[in-house]
């Protein structure tokens, strides 16, 4: 089809980027490829790496806390990662405690002798606030299940003792961080309470609404965390790219958050650029894929409102840290695509076929992704400046019985779950399909 033919030649066209320093790029210069990564976060966390999420196969059958379970478990995971041939790992630290802090040692070290890259994503956490301030999740009133607290709370101490606790371990272990993500999806009630309820973007239908007293408002906590977390950065790790929380999809284009730090003005009457903090912005993007021409048409669009809100975009690059053509049919209920048939063979459940596009699996989704949204956008004649782009995620399953009826699912008699990572859950291996596609190959 022409569609196939045009994706090929964007596939082997040179693309876009700004150089790490933030300077002008530089239109004489070769251009570089898209930095690809994956996302395995928590992995100080010993629940995120507990079934249902890994296979059916030792360490992960091992007893839960038996001794050195959970160091294998880890190990396992790196290695598989390391097997994608990604430049990014994607991970967080969080308690104010040594043993986190050990533990992220481990992990940096961990990732760098597998040749990759480190991207912290570090956000707020409950020792940062006055438990006055710690809200209690109740999802029948604010939509969350989980205690959170507004930004604008935090106690900045408290934030730099915990920062100062992880970064003077990495430094004693001769260990850097390559890039750090200032928070997760704040743009999210249950990730910053300053944001409205998750019930009042349910009642906008998910579209943007903010008012600009509310952007503020978010703003004026956001700033001082920000600038504090960059501050301390540049003291241990002065070379580390940083870059703005990512902005969440579900609450529409959040970028007027983001634009309303270039010129803020705080309580003292100081107006600063705190844009000029970091060197780009994240973004997740889980577009719903029932179609692959509605997929590429929606981050298409997303990518590009995004790239024109954002200060200094053609200087300071998108980073989309979370993106998965799947995901989002957990919160849009859609039939779940993308799997395989009977034998374990790509094909089984495609998405649906709408012009230009033919059904599609998972992986062929992926690979137009990268063609189609994210090479296109850069070669542009007005290009959008997008630098990295991380699958979420190398294990990812969710419970639910949407998949159930699926090929995949009835192959291996698999029961309310639905997979999308990057692995076969039931020996580990890579869905070699799969891989390839994140792999950009």
């Amino acid at each position: 089809m022409k569609k196939h033919s045009l994706v090929a030649v964007l596939a082997g066209c040179a693309i876009l980027t700004s150089s790490a320093s933030g300077g002008a790029a530089d239109s004489s210069a070769p251009l570089q490829a898209v930095e690809l990564g994956i996302d395995r976060s928590n992995m100080a966390t010993e629940w995120t790496i507990g079934p249902p999420a890994e296979p059916k196969l030792y360490p992960f059958t091992g007893p839960y806390n038996g001794a050195g379970v959970f160091e294998a478990r880890r190990v396992a995971i790196f290695n598989g990662v390391a097997k994608l041939h990604v430049t990014w790992f994607r991970d967080g630290f969080g308690g104010d405690n040594s043993k986190d802090a050990q533990l992220f040692v481990d992990t940096v070290t961990q990732i760098h002798a597998r040749g990759m890259k480190v991207l912290a994503v570090v956000g707020p956490s409950g020792s940062d606030f006055d438990p006055k301030d710690l809200i209690a999740g109740d999802p029948s009133v604010n939509g969350c299940t989980w205690r959170t607290a507004p930004l604008s709370k935090i106690n900045l101490a408290k934030f730099s003792h915990r920062i100062r606790t992880h970064f003077d371990a990495l430094k004693q272990a001769g260990q850097t961080v390559d890039a750090f993500e200032i928070g997760n999806e704040l743009d999210l009630y249950c990730n910053d309470a300053d944001m409205p309820m998750t019930s009042e973007f349910a009642k906008h239908h998910w579209q943007w609404y903010l008012t600009a007293d509310q952007v503020r408002a978010f703003d004026a906590g956001y700033a001082p965390f920000l600038k504090t977390f960059a501050t301390l950065i540049k003291q241990y790790f002065p070379q580390a790219l940083i870059i703005t929380f990512g902005m969440s999809n579900p609450t529409g284009n959040s970028a007027p958050l983001i634009a309303g730090l270039a010129n803020f003005t705080d309580s003292t009457g100081t107006t600063f650029d705190y844009t000029s903090l970091v060197d780009g912005y994240g973004t997740h993007i889980y577009p719903r894929s029932g179609t692959t021409l509605n997929m590429v048409h929606s981050t298409t669009q997303e990518l590009s409102d995004q790239a024109a809100e954002l200060p200094d975009s053609a200087q300071k690059p998108l980073w989309i840290t979370e993106w998965s053509p799947s995901d989002s049919a957990f919160w849009s209920s859609h039939k779940w695509y993308f799997q395989y048939d009977a034998r374990g063979n790509p094909g089984g459940d495609l998405n649906l076929a709408q012009t230009p596009y033919p059904s599609m699996t998972r992986a062929q989704a992926i690979r137009t992704f990268l063609t189609d949204v994210v090479d296109r956008l850069r070669s542009q004649p007005d290009p959008v400046n997008i630098g990295y782009v991380l699958y979420y995620s190398y294990d990812s399953v969710g419970k639910t019985t949407m998949c159930d009826q699926t090929a995949f699912n009835k192959s291996r008699g698999i029961e309310g779950l639905c997979y999308s990572g990057v692995i076969d859950p039931e020996s580990g291996d890579l869905l070699p399909d799969v891989a390839s596609a994140i792999a950009g190959q």
